[in-house]
């Protein structure tokens, strides 16, 4: 049950499927190769700027990723109560 994982600490969203796809490890691929290329053409201190610039791209995108999942999961809880109310007020008395 969800209710149970998210107690348990077990509700991944970053942990999906997504993860998985073609698109994702071809573009890993991708920018692995980018970085190698870079590395052997720039000195040292450069490519570290370009390794900081990859670290604090990634940290953004987690942050936005996860006020997304935040705005996404409470728009949904919204979505139930309202429907839930909407339900009690169409409900014909027995």
């Amino acid at each position: 049950m969800m209710m149970e994982a998210i107690f348990d600490g077990d509700f991944r969203p970053d942990e999906t499927e997504a993860w998985e796809s073609k698109i994702r490890w071809d573009l890993g691929k991708e920018i692995r190769s980018l970085q190698e290329d870079l590395k052997a053409r720039l000195d040292l201190e450069d490519y570290l700027m370009v390794e900081q610039l990859l670290e604090q791209s990634s940290l953004l995108s987690r942050e936005e990723c996860k006020a997304a999942f935040c705005n996404g999961f409470a728009a949904g809880l919204l979505l139930v109560q309202e429907a839930h109310s909407l339900g009690e007020k169409l409900s014909i008395p027995q």
